[in-house]
């Protein structure tokens, strides 16, 4: 039978408290074997700190000062006034509301015992409730929840409101999990490559759970659910390129933003969703001959649709198709010039409020360069020269969407000659591919590879790390209250992040200031468990590892000290990347190939 909430909290606290991954694929496959079929998918969702997929965009909305009001609400009576007071305190000594609450709690002896689905389902709710009053409404009803439920389950349920469930553990460990409560390890691989194309791992437990393996058999590509992006792996040298693809597809670098476009018009290939989904109606666009249904992802599975007003009129006009996804590269560039603006600027829309004032001042280019699917269809098994062919004879001629340019080579100087180009129009480099090869969804392989033009005295390549914490400002900089920080790289094997550097230098007064602000969203008390780190690097704020930014050095060297092992050498932040997930980070093992190159190359 289903499964209640209070014993469902006792499967999370456990894997909070372990730090060892093996540990934590065990009380995933326990948990998995003791669900109920009918909430799997909902157990999955709650546990990573989603309502839903995330693709489905299902948000709260409610902040830490909103959470506050929550829990004051929850536990003030005539005989507490100076309950403020308390949770403040609770608040400053564990730096986690989840803790207040618990804290608060830890006296009641009386609470209902409501199952897994009725706690999802009031979650739901709270999500959903938007409009006029709505605040008021969601305090009450969040409150009331609290009230309901026994300490621990009250506990989770404060970080999945707050979304600071961070048990440590990825899809791909609840992947591996589920192929354990299959007892058979060789299926991880099948179970991922269906993930990889439908990133729903709440569906993908629960069809499991009911069916099986078979459960899955029949998951298809389909519009409005987003495909992992194929990632490109990185060289030292452009020889390098050649010596692991004989035959070169090359293509420029944007730097830009990766932007998953789907689309259909109406007729058979609407995804089938849509006649009965409120939320899928706001992806709804009409023009003068039909209905279009329109949707943008980016590649952490984010919906965007709506930061994008150019593109979706540009698809009604530009693609001849009934249903396509397609993969390419988001640029802003400059009307006067036609110069393309750096990646820093182009996101300047996702933080304005204004879209369509800063879409006339930061027009906007989407180069395509894949084709995922088309009409009904997924296309990813046919070779890049048949995908190609495809995508130019979907796309129409327009201002907005094109088909990204490329080259085929076997030659070193024509590889070097385009790399040239790409530098001059001052771009970021160039991709080379593999021609005959498919697309693979999720993975990142030496079928990609990407060069970039940074500096050649520096590291041949910028390196992508995490903030792990940051330290105050001394001197003129304390009036940020920010001076440095500190940020590390990731250890896959391990799903830990190691530290790499101290950086303090070339921060503008600006950088310092988004620095702060981004990190204060995320800061915590304490060093979280994923984070390996020395002693003498200890932050003054500790964050969550969630920011990425790409660190331009001059060379990798060996340190004691650092945990990964290596250090950056002069090392300045070039840009945050809003667009990556911290997993996509440099690992530890790209760090020690790019360290032994360089003194191969010396």
């Amino acid at each position: 039978g289903p499964m209640k909430f209070i014993d469902f909290s006792k499967y999370l606290q456990r894997l909070e408290e372990t730090t060892k991954r093996l540990e934590m694929i065990d009380i995933l496959t326990e948990l998995i074997s003791n669900l109920d079929a009918e909430e799997a998918d909902k157990a999955f969702y709650l546990a990573s700190g989603y309502i839903k997929a995330p693709f489905e965009n299902e948000k709260f909305n409610i902040a830490e000062k909103m959470m506050i009001k929550i829990i004051e609400q929850t536990f003030s009576t005539p005989e507490t006034p100076t309950i403020k007071e308390e949770i403040e305190k609770i608040y400053a000594d564990t730096g986690d509301l989840g803790n207040v609450v618990f804290e608060l709690k830890k006296a009641t002896k009386k609470y209902d015992e409501p199952s897994i689905s009725e706690i999802h389902k009031n979650l739901s709710e709270i999500a959903q409730i938007t409009g006029l009053g709505s605040q008021d409404l969601k305090i009450s009803k969040t409150s009331n929840l609290l009230k309901r439920v026994d300490p621990l389950s009250a506990k989770h349920i404060t970080r999945i409101i707050l979304g600071t469930m961070r048990l440590g553990f990825t899809e791909l460990t609840i992947i591996v999990a589920l192929s354990n409560f299959l007892k058979n390890k060789s299926l991880v691989s099948e179970i991922e490559k269906k993930y990889n194309i439908h990133p729903d791992i709440g569906f993908i437990a629960k069809e499991i759970k009911k069916k099986g393996i078979k459960g899955i058999e029949n998951i298809k590509m389909e519009i409005g659910v987003p495909v992992l992006s194929q990632k490109a792996q990185r060289v030292g040298s452009m020889k390098e390129i050649l010596e692991k693809i004989h035959k070169a597809w090359a293509e420029f670098k944007f730097d830009g933003t990766r932007i998953q476009l789907h689309f259909a018009k109406e007729g058979n290939s609407f995804p089938n969703k849509i006649a009965h989904d409120k939320e899928t109606q706001k992806n709804l666009f009409d023009s003068k001959e039909s209905k279009f249904f329109i949707k943008t992802f980016t590649r952490n599975l984010e919906e965007t649709t709506h930061q994008y007003p150019e593109i979706i009129e540009a698809a009604k006009k530009q693609i001849k198709a009934d249903s396509v996804i397609l993969d390419g590269e988001g640029i802003g560039y400059n009307k006067e010039t036609g110069e393309f603006l750096p990646f820093q600027e182009t996101i300047q829309r996702k933080r304005k409020y204004n879209i369509t004032e800063t879409a006339k001042k930061i027009p906007f280019k989407y180069f395509v360069f894949d084709i995922l699917y088309l009409n009904g269809e997924s296309v990813i098994d046919k070779p890049l020269v048949e995908r190609r062919k495809l995508l130019a004879s979907v796309i129409q001629p327009g201002q907005v969407i094109e088909v990204d340019d490329h080259i085929e080579t076997e030659e070193f100087e024509k590889l070097e000659e385009y790399f040239e180009m790409a530098k001059s129009q001052g771009l970021e480099g160039i991709v080379v591919k593999t021609p005959n090869d498919h697309y693979q969804a999720g993975a990142r392989s030496y079928s990609w590879i990407k060069y970039k033009t940074a500096d050649q005295k520096l590291l041949s390549d910028s390196v992508d790390c995490v903030i792990l914490g940051y330290y105050h400002g001394r001197g003129v900089r304390s009036k940020f209250g920010i001076g440095g920080f500190l940020v590390g790289v990731y250890d896959k094997d391990r799903n830990v992040y190691k530290t790499i550097s101290k950086i303090g230098t070339g921060l503008t007064e600006e950088d310092l200031i988004f620095l702060k602000k981004e990190c204060d969203k995320i800061k915590i008390k304490d060093k979280p468990k994923n984070v390996e780190m020395n002693k003498i690097f200890k932050p003054d704020v500790f964050v969550e590892p969630k920011i990425v930014v790409e660190i331009g050095a001059d060379e990798i060297t060996i340190s004691p000290t650092h945990t990964a092992g290596f250090a950056l050498r002069f090392p300045r932040l070039i840009k945050f990347r809003t667009d990556k997930n911290p997993e996509d980070a440099t690992s530890v093992t790209e760090i020690k190939d790019m360290y032994k190159k360089r003194q191969k190359g010396k």
